[in-house]
């Protein structure tokens, strides 16, 4: 039985290595063949661009200006983060670098722009990494294109995140409910 056993194994290792080699050499015969060894350098965890809407950066007159209108602000950082702090008024639509934003905060977003018919929606949201500090996550123009993407129309990213828009005199919320 033990000899049976062995030579079992022995047979299976030679098919799977025969196999092994034909495929090597079908691919490597092909012109189009899957390199075995990639030339170029890819990142891990990087958000995909599959999407052609790009969102323009909102400016400090689109904040401020006499003709800004309605404006609607959305916060792409963790629940958690927007709990702590957030600008007054705003929407919180976690963004995740891996899923995007749920289908389910987006649907919530909607009725509530439906509601207040903005003229702008800017997406502000820098995440600060707990475990390094120093690694700081601009999640607002990703945002900003999904929303873009969701026929969400009048969208625009901000560049330096909540910090940005209390420089600009816009007030912000803390988690105690008093104003900044």
């Amino acid at each position: 039985m033990l000899r049976t056993t062995a030579t079992i194994v022995l047979q299976a290792s030679a098919i799977v290595a025969a196999s092994a080699i034909v495929a090597i050499a079908t691919n490597a015969a092909r012109g189009d063949g899957i390199p075995l060894v990639t030339d170029i350098e890819y990142e891990i965890f990087a958000p995909c661009k599959d999407s052609e809407a790009e969102a323009s950066a909102a400016s400090t007159e689109d904040l401020t200006g006499a003709d800004s209108g309605e404006i609607a602000y959305v916060d792409a950082r963790p629940a958690e983060e927007f709990k702590r702090e957030h600008i007054a008024g705003a929407i919180s639509v976690p963004y995740s670098v891996l899923f995007g934003a749920s289908p389910d905060a987006l649907a919530t977003l909607k009725k509530d722009l439906a509601a207040r018919k903005p003229d702008t929606v800017v997406v502000y949201g820098i995440f600060t990494d707990p475990a390094d500090p120093e690694t700081k996550v601009d999640l607002a123009e990703s945002l900003a294109e999904q929303l873009i993407d969701s026929g969400i129309q009048g969208v625009k990213h901000l560049e330096g995140g909540m910090e940005e828009l209390k420089k600009n005199g816009i007030e912000s919320v803390k988690e105690t409910g008093g104003e900044e």
